[in-house]
């Protein structure tokens, strides 16, 4: 990088002290132009020939910028997945090796079970955010199976599992808004992983008090809108457009301290709502004042359709910002 701004530098200095001397000099120009063995050719190819090393210099340099971040982006996730792999595969190793002794009472091996289970889960949600990556990397078409159902009772049902779940972490959840049915084609094993990656980010960038997730249905002309709110550490303004960018972490601020995380689970967050023809958007009022994403998905009718209908899967363009 510094090599690069030497040389940029140095071209920039070139350019106008060249053009500087021969507009200084232009008298003397003018009386060697009568002369047969003077160009104005070759200053005009000259002027030429700086202003384009000046422009692909710039653009080169832009293009490595982008190179470093990038794989500034990569080594942080490669660094965040092995914390995230080992942290859950070591209390797995230590409960495990408690339960084999034998004076162990039956409370004790339940709850040890208990906390063996939640880190599988949280191993199974990781390799998932992974893989579904991969899929949309590999420019792969997600396996999106979509089927007619209520989306209210659905959130609900998850809501529990959620609460049952993360019950350690004292997490405060509930579903507000409509209380009506409201029927999308949505696959409902994808979509899990598109709730569990929000409420594992609301617990994760929680503030100094317990995780509290507020999930929000309500319903506009031909869409469902499902926000899912957090009290958490909020983002700021210039960081939004890039959540859902692969690899991409807010940085560390004043009110956002540092939390570990891969960076891939808003991306697949987006890749899965897209692949069903939905919208989504993050909103944050600041540092500190948490964070909603909001999911637009297309509504269908409540009167389950003929046999051989085509499912309108793609009703809402995908939002292409990051």
């Amino acid at each position: 990088m510094i090599l690069f701004v030497v040389v940029l530098v140095l071209a920039a200095t070139l350019a106008v002290l060249w053009h500087v001397t021969l507009v200084h000099d232009y008298n003397k120009m003018r009386h060697l132009a009568q002369a047969e063995t003077f160009h104005w050719s070759l200053i005009a190819l000259g002027s030429v020939l700086f202003l384009a090393i000046l422009i692909l210099s710039s653009i080169l340099g832009s293009q490595l910028i982008g190179h470093i971040r990038w794989s500034q982006r990569q080594a942080n996730f490669i660094a965040s997945v092995s914390h995230e792999l080992n942290s859950p595969l070591s209390s797995i190793k230590l409960f495990a090796q408690t339960l084999r002794q034998p004076e162990i009472s039956s409370q004790d091996r339940l709850n040890f079970v208990g906390k063996i289970l939640f880190d599988v889960e949280r191993l199974q949600r990781l390799i998932a955010n992974i893989l579904r990556a991969a899929e949309v990397d590999n420019h792969e078409e997600l396996p999106v199976a979509p089927r007619r159902l209520d989306l209210r009772a659905y959130l609900a049902e998850h809501m529990e599992d959620a609460r049952t779940l993360y019950a350690k972490n004292n997490l405060d959840i509930a579903l507000e808004g409509t209380e009506d049915e409201v029927w999308v084609h949505l696959d409902a094993m994808m979509f899990h992983q598109v709730l569990d990656n929000l409420i594992d980010n609301a617990i994760r960038y929680r503030g100094e008090g317990e995780p509290r997730v507020r999930i929000r249905l309500t319903t506009q002309p031909g869409s469902a809108m499902v926000a899912v709110s957090d009290e958490g550490l909020g983002v700021p303004a210039e960081e939004l457009p890039h959540v859902f960018d692969r690899f991409y972490r807010a940085a560390e601020h004043e009110g956002r301290p540092g939390r570990k995380g891969t960076g891939i689970g808003l991306f697949v967050v987006r890749s899965i709502v897209e692949g069903h023809g939905g919208r989504v958007e993050a909103r944050s009022a600041g540092p500190g004042q948490g964070m909603t994403v909001a999911i637009r998905l297309p509504l269908i009718s409540a009167i389950p359709e003929p046999a051989g209908t085509t499912n309108p899967v793609a009703q809402l363009e995908p939002n292409t910002a990051g």
